[in-house]
């Protein structure tokens, strides 16, 4: 198991930045730029929900935390964090919304492109943990 931890200042060029760090990690473990591209895309929409919706004041804006652990060769798990007001998991709709809808399509990326999706309370820490099978031929290979 290998187990990394990356911090960012929840705005919306810091929660790019640590998406696109966490990509380069896990570059370094999974050959396949599909799933990569699934992951970047989870982890940007992630990110980026924290830094519009977890923090009522920006003064109140200090925290985003992302661990990534990588259990080769079955699986990654991903958990994105807050200290702010949290999602409701009553509330949260999964389901793919309208055409006409501005918003409310990130929830739908991250359940479909991910193999599980949990809303996780500790304390004052609000956690998204993700996970994702990965193939045993879509590791990197040792050489």
């Amino acid at each position: 198991m290998h187990s990394f931890v990356l911090e960012a200042v929840p705005n919306p060029e810091e929660s790019r930045e640590i998406a696109r760090r966490a990509i380069l990690i896990l570059k370094k473990f999974i050959s396949n730029e599909g799933i990569l591209h699934d992951i970047d895309l989870v982890l940007t929409e992630a990110c980026s929900n924290v830094a519009r919706h977890a923090y009522e004041k920006v003064a109140d804006c200090n925290r985003l935390e992302l661990k990534i652990s990588i259990f080769p060769p079955e699986y990654i798990v991903l958990e994105i964090a807050d200290w702010g007001k949290g999602l409701c998991s009553e509330t949260i709709d999964f389901s793919m919304p309208s055409p006409e809808a501005v918003g409310g399509r990130g929830m739908f990326i991250m359940s479909k492109l991910m193999d599980s999706f949990e809303l996780i309370k500790e304390n004052d820490k609000n956690i998204i943990r993700l996970t994702r099978r990965i193939e045993e031929d879509q590791w990197q290979t040792k050489e």
